[in-house]
């Protein structure tokens, strides 16, 4: 699927949004446990229209139907299978990037699906049993021997119920189906977002396991990761991140590490090792990364990719309803500044996608470009691309120099100040 083709906010469905803090108190509220590192607190995503019985629509064209409408077993069945086919499709790392916004509006519609089909099959089964005890209570008025003679049947056939030992399990009866498929597109979208769980508690589906909630969230405890970190808390040190399938992005933000100075002047890490809240840290950051495949990110960039486009979705819907209240909060990453250099061949027609892609992300958060994403492409030769990149470090360096004028290490202020101690006491010493 192609992220250029596709606009997202979860959902879309949902025309007014609540912020954050509404859905901590609404998650607490609805019973959250507090000490569960994977549970869903924090922002809230959206949160359903106020009329809840007309059916709507995701941007990507997931049409989500409506809380009275009527959904059969087996139309809830091929959708949760066909969610499973998503999810399945999303960890092929030999296919397309499934964006991480549209694998959560479909699997979010399946499951609405599989909660209206489960709750009118209860609905159904409830006026089945009252108009069944309303005969068996008509018949016992009738005829006090019938009652006795049903009581007398129904101890023979509990008798033989249990006598038989080798009574086969009951098949699975399809309600069975739809909840296991259920519970599988939960799990298996929870472990694809790097157990991360993601909770539509005004959902149909949500409601019909853990009762009435609003609000859609996703997050560890406490991520409530909506206002922006001011920027005089916000590291100085540049932050250097590589994602490398083969090797050569790793050995480029080696050697641009070096050249900005080292653990004095910067941080480098894998992009498997950062998170959104982490790249906010800095005011700085420089990204070196490849392309894999059909336009993915490399795999130790799947999951920080996947993450970095549900905030993106996230921080959309939170400021669409904060600029509502005339709210000035910034987004989470404004006040960093990044550069990309994007690695990739123009052999294919995904060339640098993933950096293209980190790019358009990055900025919905709030990040401002230092430059355009340079691209570096392979298919002019590996000396051609590592002269490329080395251009591009060049503009680097000079960029961290002007822009760290005047600013000096830790070591090299604490070095600075025992050096002034010692001309002090040097000083007194000739004075006296």
């Amino acid at each position: 699927m192609s992220q250029s083709k596709m606009k997202f906010s979860l959902p879309s469905k949902l025309k007014s949004s609540k912020v954050a803090a509404n859905a901590v108190a609404e998650s607490k509220s609805a019973g959250e446990d507090d000490n569960d590192d994977n549970a869903s607190v924090g922002s809230s995503l959206s949160s359903r229209s106020d009329d809840n019985n007309n059916p709507a629509e995701f941007d990507n064209g997931v049409v989500v139907k409506a809380i009275d409408e009527t959904v059969l077993l087996e139309q809830a069945e091929e959708s949760l299978r066909s969610a499973l086919k998503l999810i399945g499709e999303a960890q092929d790392a030999e296919g397309s990037w499934v964006d991480a916004r549209d694998l959560l509006d479909r699997t979010a519609a399946a499951l609405d699906d599989a909660g209206l089909a489960l709750r009118g099959r209860k609905s159904t089964e409830r006026s089945s049993n009252s108009q069944n005890s309303g005969s068996q209570k008509s018949g016992s008025q009738k005829s006090g021997s019938l009652r006795g003679s049903t009581s007398s049947k129904t101890s023979s056939i509990r008798s033989s119920k249990g006598k038989s030992k080798n009574k086969r399990p009951n098949p699975l009866t399809q309600d069975d189906v739809v909840q296991q498929l259920a519970d599988e597109v939960v799990d298996k979208r929870r472990s694809l977002l790097g157990n991360v769980l993601v909770h539509d508690a005004d959902g149909i589906w949500t409601k019909t396991q853990y009762g009435e909630g609003d609000g859609i969230s996703f997050g560890a405890v406490g991520d409530d990761f909506l206002i922006g970190i001011p920027e005089e808390e916000k590291e100085e040190k540049a932050l250097v991140v590589w994602a490398s399938q083969t090797g050569t992005a790793k050995k480029f933000a080696k050697h641009l590490y070096k050249r900005l100075g080292g653990a004095n002047r910067c941080v480098i890490k894998s992009l498997r090792d950062v998170s959104v809240r982490g790249v906010a840290k800095h005011k700085r950051v420089y990204f070196v990364c490849s392309t894999f495949g059909m336009g993915r990110p490399p795999s130790v960039g799947e999951l920080f990719y996947s993450l970095l486009q549900l905030e993106a979705m996230r921080c959309k819907e939170n400021f669409e309803d904060l600029s509502e209240f005339g709210s000035d909060e910034s987004k989470p990453l404004q006040g960093t500044s990044v550069a990309i250099a994007a690695l990739g061949s123009s052999q294919f027609k995904h060339f640098a996608k993933f950096g293209h892609g980190l790019e358009v992300e990055l900025k919905a958060l709030g990040a401002t470009m230092a430059q355009d994403v340079t691209t570096l492409d392979a298919a002019k030769g590996k000396s051609e691309q590592k002269q490329a990149f080395r251009v591009w470090e060049e503009t680097v360096v000079t960029m961290e120099k002007e822009r760290l004028m005047g600013w000096v290490t830790p070591r090299q202020a604490k070095r600075s100040s025992l050096v002034s101690a010692k001309a002090l006491l040097a000083a007194k010493s000739l004075a006296s």
